[in-house]
């Protein structure tokens, strides 16, 4: 774990004296002396302190330093995501703790594709209901409506429709998929 906190430019000064004197940096010596305060036997009789401050869900600030190449990478990586380089950071992190996400979020790109196909289901699933009211319409007895002429291309278009949305299904899944892969590390890039 990392923590940070700040001191006085003359204490500092005064630890990298130490520091190099005992032949250590001054994260190492620090550290060190830390650990030495922490567990001398004066506080073995010390009550215990709450586990952890705040509760498990509270956000906590962590500092991670990245060679320029890999923020680089990174910035690529999420850009045609729409992810901010926090953004990307934070999800990885979290899909490798996971066994899965508990709620799937999908990354905005592809959030918007399967907004598409949702739109056009829609359409779909509007053409169908008007097709069905012609065809009651046509079934009722005072109508003038050749229910034969309006079933038998309705009937073509279920067919054509199943198609349609198998495939939708299946551009579905492959989004996903690919979403889920590309989060847990277990993404394969299609063979050509």
């Amino acid at each position: 774990m990392m923590i940070s906190f700040r001191l006085k430019d003359d204490l500092v000064s005064e630890i990298d004296r130490v520091a190099a004197a005992n032949g250590q940096t001054r994260s190492a010596w620090m550290a060190t002396t830390l650990a030495r305060a922490v567990l001398a036997p004066t506080n073995d009789d010390l009550p215990l302190a709450e586990a952890g401050r705040g509760r498990s869900d509270d956000p906590v600030r962590v500092t991670v330093r990245l060679r320029r190449a890999e923020v680089e990478a990174i910035d690529r990586a999420g850009s045609p995501l729409g992810l901010s380089r926090n953004e990307w950071i934070k999800r990885t992190i979290r899909w490798q703790l996971w066994d899965r996400a508990g709620e799937l979020r999908l990354s905005p790109a592809i959030r918007d594709e399967i907004g598409k196909v949702r739109k056009q289901i829609l359409l779909i699933g509007r053409n169908i209901n008007q097709a069905v009211h012609a065809m009651n319409a046509a079934n009722q007895p005072e109508s003038s409506l050749d229910i034969a002429r309006i079933a038998v291309p309705f009937l073509e278009t279920c067919g054509e429709l199943k198609t349609i949305l198998h495939t939708a299904r299946r551009t579905i899944s492959t989004y996903v998929g690919g979403e889920v892969g590309y989060w847990t590390g277990t993404f394969e890039a299609p063979r050509a």
